[in-house]
């Protein structure tokens, strides 16, 4: 009771403390009436930030979201690592595109007064940061694996030290029942294994580091001058207690000693000590806040950085996940959610933090601090569906939709088929099985193929069995949080609805497959930008527009559509989840385990071959690509190369259809037009990484394109005769051709293409097409000594030239150098490098 006063006399003083910062600055263009109260929502994802504004009352979004990107970089396989700096600074682009937006976009507004804003970001993306708060290394993303070795370790120690004490590992260590009950594993994303790494791989960084946190916490201390961590993060990710850690902040009114209300508190100390890194308790931020709390008001800096006034409330938020739960209205015991893509996950508001096997959590004290919930994953849902749509596509293997058979004539097919597919019965684990039963291991299945099944009928056992597994998470959630199936039972209250966001709801069929399996209602939400929408509500939480979240969540969600069960298909669903689905599984896991031990290697390709000596066919150029360069300042990166007397520049156009990502989306003519006007001594190589590449020839060649570099993947059914089209046209247009392939495609392939003599330049991926940073992949060595062979033995004039593209370094140029290569493609390492272009020419071996 006294935990709860506390934390009840902190909400009350940081709504007055936000009535307080609103009086003291007047409404922004008050002139303009009426003048709209806004809030803004920032998510920061794994390849960009996003921010958007919203009607602090309704939660109407207002103008349009904009989004910013930034880089991720892969030193090694397995690591992922992203620049804090890059954080903020995209952040203040991405809110000032969204306010821009209000008066540029229908739906926006011409006068407002920003109320407040509050961030989400990925989860378990940990920076260590100096004294001065300056980061002190990139920060090790939340999909960096580096510390598996780690995370085993804590399992490992905990179950030794239990055992050597006569206790359990949870009577020892009660903070690893969100491990499924301490049975483990604890993933390698996590904040303490991550610590662990630090320390021991780098300890002259953890010596200096004054503070570890997370992405939400630097970014919030960019905006306000103040560290603070989000008890949601600390309760789901980093081994605390939600609720606890709430009390153990320091006072911060005065900065007498004894201000402490209870130094540590929710923290796992016990943990620390066991594995020897007691010093991360006082490396963590000093405060916790819940989402939904006021971090404070803009700095000067940062305000001036977004153009908004100084002391605007930036409010607590959390991870992107589970803010999207405050978005979807997922706020009350028994309430599912179902958040869909290339694969689910589930999370379930429950009564008590109770755990058991099979599931992660529940976590106390989250997402807000008087609610706990458990989560649940299935690890290929979505993707599976695009796996069998390209599988039966005619031109499967091309990017993009186009050639492809659609999904809506998928869905059709498979409407015609009746509950069970005629007595084909599928298993979803197509890359292992992520809870209720965890096993790596596990694959895909299909029982009960007949010579009279069709494609539909496979779509739909497909369908159904991401539905099936589905059921079986929501039943293991609800068991494990004591929730029993049977509402008959007295006092028992079941999940009877579940709220769906993502990929899935674009499918009408899917989602009744869902209602029906699962035997459950869906909610489908008016906006279904669950982290977006979930800032904005604890944004006009935070700034006192709200006095709580259930009454925001009340006003600014909606629900659209409600998706009920067929009570026929149900009762047939029933029966083949109880009398097939759920018998699968176990009968075929030791044939899984045992194939998994029979599978083969990796092929010996991927050794690195013996190095020889030879002279390049001609001079090796480099050329600059500059999707790494500074695009805020891309006349003063180029202008370095011309200083360094570099000559060519490669360009990468990317439409994001090819590469099917939003986020994927460069440079179009109208950049290469006004390079080519700045610079035209620079020879422009323009790789094309684009749907339907021949729509850009015209205006490549009108922008003054120097050569148009096209992806043979992107050919089609047909290729080389789609390729000698589009090469010819390039040609005749007046620019030179070069074609690129993957690192996967085998050399051969373009021969005949090669043989025509329309093709000057072959460009080998050492990386897979997208963003700088990637690490490179040894197999194309062999691909650019074999392709130098094959350009040697022919007595001809013609020659084409060998390109190289991505992942270069000191020992990877050297290599590629000697294999024949006559030009690289050079990103990160040239316009990152600390001592600028013309050290960084020397580390490529250019002299």
């Amino acid at each position: 009771m006294t935990l709860f006063m506390s934390v009840s006399v902190r909400r009350t003083t940081m709504r007055a403390l936000s009535i307080l910062f609103v009086s003291l600055h007047p409404l922004t263009h008050a002139t303009q009436p009426p003048v709209t109260d806004i809030v803004i929502g920032i998510d920061g994802g794994t390849e960009s930030i996003r921010a958007c504004c919203f009607d602090a009352h309704s939660g109407r979004v207002l103008g349009k979201s904009h989004a910013a990107p930034y880089a991720t970089s892969h030193p090694r396989p397995g690591w992922a690592e992203q620049d804090p700096l890059q954080w903020y600074d995209r952040l203040v682009d991405a809110v000032r595109g969204a306010i821009r937006s209000l008066n540029e976009h229908e739906g926006g507004c011409s006068s407002y007064n920003v109320r407040a804003m509050c961030c989400d970001t990925t989860c378990c993306s940990v920076v260590a940061l100096s004294e001065n708060y300056s980061p002190l290394r990139p920060c090790l993303l939340w999909m960096d694996a580096r510390s598996a070795p780690q995370a085993k370790r804590i399992m490992e120690v905990a179950s030794a030290s239990s055992s050597s004490s006569g206790s359990t590992i949870l009577e020892s260590f009660p903070e690893l029942r969100v491990n499924s009950n301490g049975e483990g594993p604890i993933s390698a994303e996590w904040l303490l294994p991550k610590a662990l790494w630090i320390k021991e791989m780098e300890p002259h960084i953890w010596e200096k580091a004054h503070v570890l946190c997370e992405y939400q916490d630097y970014l919030n201390y960019r905006l306000t001058d103040r560290m603070v961590a989000s008890s949601c993060n600390a309760a789901v990710r980093w081994h605390h207690d939600g609720w606890e850690v709430l009390g153990g902040n320091v006072q911060e009114l005065d900065g007498r000693e004894g201000s402490r209300i209870k130094e540590h508190a929710g923290r796992p100390m016990r943990l620390y000590q066991a594995l020897g890194i007691p010093e991360l308790a006082s490396k963590l931020p000093k405060t916790t806040l819940a989402m939904g709390d006021v971090v404070g008001g803009l700095s000067e800096a940062a305000a001036k950085d977004l153009g908004l006034p100084k002391g605007t409330l930036v409010v607590q938020g959390g991870p992107d996940a589970f803010v999207g739960m405050i978005g979807l209205g997922t706020i009350h015991p028994h309430r599912l959610c179902l958040i869909t893509g290339s694969s689910h996950l589930h999370c379930l508001v429950t009564p008590h933090p109770v755990s058991k096997s099979g599931m992660w959590g529940a976590y106390r004290g989250a997402p807000l601090p008087h609610l706990s919930f458990a989560e649940g994953g299935q690890s290929s849902t979505g993707v599976l569906a695009r796996w069998f749509r390209d599988l039966v596509s005619p031109d499967g293997d091309a990017k993009g939709d186009e050639g492809k058979i659609s999904y809506q004539r998928l869905d059709e097919e498979a409407s015609r088929i009746a509950p069970g597919s005629d007595g084909l019965v599928a298993l979803e684990t197509w890359q292992g099985s992520r809870t209720p039963h965890t096993d790596p291991l596990a694959r895909g299945a299909f029982v009960g193929l007949t010579l009279s099944h069709t494609r539909a009928h496979i779509f739909r056992a497909i369908l159904e069995s991401v539905c099936y597994g589905t059921r079986s998470c929501f039943d293991a959630l609800e068991a494990a949080a004591e929730v029993r199936s049977n509402p008959s039972e007295k006092d028992v209250e079941r999940s009877n609805e579940v709220v769906i966001a993502g990929g899935a709801t674009r499918s009408a069929l899917w989602l009744q497959l869902h209602a029906d399996i699962s035997g459950r209602t869906f909610l489908l939400n008016e906006n279904t930008d669950g982290p977006l929408l979930g800032c904005a509500i604890l944004a006009s939480v935070g700034s006192g527009i709200y006095s709580s979240v259930d009454e925001a969540v009340d006003n600014m969600v909606r629900v659209k559509d409600r998706i009920e069960p067929n009570a026929e298909a149900r009762k047939a669903y029933d029966r083949l989840y109880e009398e097939v689905y759920s018998k699968v599984r176990p009968s075929v896991t030791n044939i899984f385990h045992a194939m998994a031990e029979l599978r083969g290697g990796e092929a010996s390709e991927l050794a690195e071959p013996t190095t020889y000596d030879r002279k390049p066919l001609r001079k090796v150029v480099v050329s600059p690509s500059i999707l790494a360069a500074d695009w805020s300042d891309l006349k003063g990166e180029l202008q370095k190369c011309v200083d360094a007397g570099l000559t060519h520049i490669h360009v990468d156009v990317f439409d994001g259809v090819f590469l099917d990502s939003p986020y994927a989306f460069t440079f179009g003519p109208q950049m290469v037009k006004a390079i080519n006007n700045r610079f035209p001594s620079l020879f422009l190589d323009i790789h094309l990484c684009v749907d339907r590449p021949t729509r850009f020839i015209e205006a490549m060649a009108a922008a003054g394109a120097s050569r148009l570099i096209f992806q043979w993947e992107a050919m089609g059914e047909n290729p080389l005769q789609a390729a000698v089209s589009l090469a010819r046209s390039v040609v005749e247009s007046g620019m030179k051709c070069g074609v690129s392939i993957n690192p996967t495609t085998d050399v051969q392939e373009i021969f005949p293409l090669l043989q025509t003599e329309l093709v000057d330049l072959v460009d080998i991926l050492a990386v897979e097409p997208g963003f700088g940073g990637q690490t490179f992949n040894p197999i194309v060595l062999n691909k650019i000594s074999q392709l130098q062979q094959w350009r040697d033995s022919k007595e001809r004039e013609f020659q084409f030239a060998i390109l190289v593209d991505g992942g270069m370094n000191k020992a990877t140029s050297k290599s590629v150098i000697e294999r024949g290569a006559d030009i690289l493609v050079a990103g990160t390492a040239m316009f990152r490098h600390p001592s600028g272009l013309s050290e960084a020419l020397k580390d490529l071996n250019i002299t």
